[in-house]
């Protein structure tokens, strides 16, 4: 199809607007822009993830954190970095612990990956993509005019 070009922003509703700020601050994505509503109150602060995409938060959450990994909806974003141990040493620096460190070996896909989470409880996956890894194996074929991988790997 081709019709899209990238992803333009990724959104949550937040349980605390100036917590969730600082975190995500604190993780390297600034905020470059806040929307007030009419009462001059907070309606959307987005934060810079890169030149094309964007991080919107929303205040006003229900208090609730964000659904388990397995409830229906988005499960988890990720971010891309070029080297893990340094990552891992930038968080930790932030004041950023991990959800799930980083395991001693590479995952099925050849990646190192580990998780965070937001003060809501969102989860971030943080994945250094190995160049032979089986995305970009796919990703290749698939540009190439191949058809999808299926792989089983459980």
């Amino acid at each position: 199809m081709g019709i899209f070009t990238t992803l333009g922003h990724i959104a949550f509703k937040v349980n605390d607007l100036d917590r969730s700020v600082a975190f995500y601050n604190r993780i390297g994505f600034p905020e470059m822009l806040r929307l007030l509503d009419a009462e001059g109150r907070p309606w959307i602060v987005y934060h810079r993830i890169n030149d094309n995409l964007y991080l919107e938060l929303f205040p006003g959450g229900d208090g609730t954190p964000a659904p388990a990994n397995e409830k229906t909806g988005l499960n988890h974003f990720c971010l891309t970095v070029a080297n893990a141990d340094q990552a891992e040493r930038d968080l930790a620096e932030a004041g950023i612990k991990l959800r799930r460190p980083r395991k001693e070996t590479r995952g099925v896909d050849g990646n190192w990956g580990m998780w965070i989470e937001d003060p809501d409880g969102n989860r971030i996956e943080i994945q250094e993509m190995a160049p032979n890894c089986i995305q970009y194996e796919a990703e290749r074929a698939l540009v190439a005019g191949g058809e999808p991988h299926v792989l089983t790997v459980y």
